[in-house]
C-alpha cells in the first residue's frame, strides 16, 4: 500500500492533478516556551507544506487572555495569543475547531479564538457562536474548485447548544444530511473529525463505522484526530479514512508516552474525481522544532503504518483489538469513575462534589468512553476477560515501535 518514498497511489490519476490537500494533527503550544522562536518551529516541514494548494490544522486549545476555566474532568488547555504565529508563519489557511479543549476557558474564549485567528488570516471551521453556526461547512477554492470542509467532535466538555458557544458535535443523522447538502453545493467534501481513544492504536468498530458512513453520505475524504498517537489508513469504496495523523506540535513536559512526540502531515493529491493519491511526511516533535524523520527510520514508519492499517479490512480482528483495549482501559475508566463518586455525591450544591462527578459523567456523554466502558462490562457479564486481554501485548508492542526508540 504505502511505499518507501510514502507514497499511496490509490488509483491512476485522470488528468491533470487539481490541487493539493495537507493535512496535519493536534497543534496545542500551551507550555511553549517565551524563548522559542515561534516562525521557526515548522520551517523544517516548509518543503512539504508548501508544495500545497491548501493547508489545514486541528488547533486543539482556545486563546484565553483570561482565564476562566469551566468545570470539567481532564486538564484545561490555554496558549497565548502570539502562538498562532507557528501555523501562520507556515501557511496554514484552516484551523479546525471542533475539539474536546476549545471550551476549556468558556464561551467568551471560543469566540475569542475564532477572532484571533481569522484576524491573522486563518479560516475556522468547527466552532462559533451556536449549534446552528458549529455545523456550517467552511467554503474555501482550491485550484479551480469549491470545497466545503465540515468538522465535528464527540460529546466531553465545550460542545455548542441552541444558543451556546462551543464546537460542532458528532450528531450522526444530522451530520450526514450536513454531508449530503455538502456533495449538492461542491465540487469537493471533507470531513474532520475528533474523536477515538487516546493512544489506542485503532479506531474502534464504532468510530471506524462512523468514518465510513460518513465516507457513503458524500465526503471525499475523511480525517480523524484526537489521539496523541498514529492510527493506520484506508479506503472505502474510493474514499481515503485517515484515522490520526497522531500530534502535529504539542510539547509536554513529562509526557511517557514515545509516540506523543511523533506523528505525520499527509498530502491529499486530488483530480476531477477525487483523492488519487496519499503522500505521508513523518516527523518528530521538540519543542523548538519540528523535523522530518531521517531516512532510516521513514522506513520504518511506513512499515509500521502499514501493521497499523492491514487489520481495517477485517471487521473480526477490530472487534478483537478493541476488546482487548476495552479489557484494561476500560476496566480503568470504569473503576476510577465510579470511586471517584463521594458518599454524599447526591449533594450536587457541593462544587467539591460536582468536580469529582464529572468524570463519571464523561463516561455517559463521550462516545468512545462509552464504547469502552460497555465492551468491558459485556465482557465482564460473559466471563471473557482473560480472553480479551490476549491480545493486550500486541496492542503494548505498537504503543512502543521500534522506530521510535532512543
Amino acid at each position: 500500500m504505502i511505499q518507501n518514498n510514502g507514497v499511496w497511489t490509490i488509483r491512476e490519476r485522470r488528468g491533470e492533478r487539481l490541487f493539493r490537500v495537507v493535512l496535519a494533527g493536534d497543534i496545542c503550544p500551551q507550555a511553549t516556551g517565551e524563548t522559542v522562536r515561534r516562525e521557526e518551529i515548522l520551517r523544517p516541514l516548509l518543503p512539504f507544506l508548501r508544495e500545497a494548494d491548501l493547508r489545514i490544522v486541528q488547533w486543539e486549545t482556545p486563546i484565553a487572555e483570561r482565564e476562566a476555566p469551566i468545570p470539567k474532568s481532564g486538564p484545561n488547555l490555554n496558549c497565548r495569543p502570539e502562538m498562532i504565529d507557528i501555523i501562520r508563519a507556515a501557511g496554514f489557511q484552516v484551523a479546525l475547531l471542533a475539539n474536546n479543549h476549545i471550551g476549556d476557558h468558556g464561551p467568551e474564549a471560543v469566540l475569542r479564538t475564532i477572532e484571533l485567528l481569522r484576524n491573522s488570516g486563518i479560516q475556522t471551521v468547527g466552532a462559533g457562536e451556536n449549534l446552528d453556526a458549529v455545523e456550517r461547512p467552511l467554503e474555501i477554492r482550491a485550484g479551480g474548485k469549491t470545497i466545503r470542509i465540515l468538522n465535528f467532535c464527540e460529546h466531553e466538555f465545550g460542545t455548542a447548544e441552541e444558543d451556546f458557544p462551543g464546537s460542532a458535535p458528532i450528531r450522526p443523522f444530522r451530520n450526514c444530511e450536513a454531508i449530503r447538502k455538502a456533495a449538492a453545493c461542491a465540487d469537493f467534501v471533507l470531513v474532520a473529525l475528533h474523536g477515538g481513544h487516546e493512544f489506542n492504536p485503532f479506531p474502534s468498530p464504532r468510530l471506524q463505522e462512523l468514518c465510513r458512513v460518513f465516507a457513503d453520505a458524500g465526503a471525499d475524504l475523511v480525517f480523524n484526530c484526537h489521539t496523541h498517537c498514529p492510527e493506520g489508513a484506508e479506503v472505502h469504496n474510493g474514499t481515503p479514512i485517515l484515522y490520526s495523523p497522531g500530534n502535529f506540535y504539542f510539547p509536554k513536559h513529562g509526557q511517557t508516552s514515545r509516540l506523543w512526540n511523533c506523528g505525520f502531515l499527509i498530502a491529499a493529491n486530488f483530480d476531477t474525481d477525487g483523492v488519487y493519491e496519499l503522500e505521508f511526511e513523518p516527523y518528530s516533535i521538540r519543542e523548538e522544532s519540528v523535523t522530518p524523520l531521517e531516512e532510516g527510520k521513514r522506513k520504518e514508519f511506513f512499515r509500521y503504518l502499514e501493521e497499523l492499517s492491514e487489520p481495517l479490512a477485517d471487521p473480526h480482528r477490530m472487534q478483537k483489538l478493541f476488546e482487548a483495549w476495552s479489557s484494561r482501559y476500560g476496566k480503568n475508566y470504569f473503576e476510577g469513575g465510579v470511586s471517584a463518586l463521594p458518599e454524599n455525591w447526591k449533594q450536587t450544591g457541593d462544587p467539591d462534589v460536582v468536580s469529582r462527578y464529572l468524570g463519571f459523567r464523561n463516561i455517559f456523554t463521550c462516545e468512545s468512553h462509552n464504547d469502552m466502558v460497555r465492551c468491558y462490562l459485556k465482557l465482564v457479564e460473559e466471563h471473557r476477560l482473560p480472553e480479551a486481554g490476549e491480545l493486550l501485548p500486541r496492542i503494548e508492542s505498537l504503543q512502543n515501535p521500534e522506530w521510535v526508540r532512543e
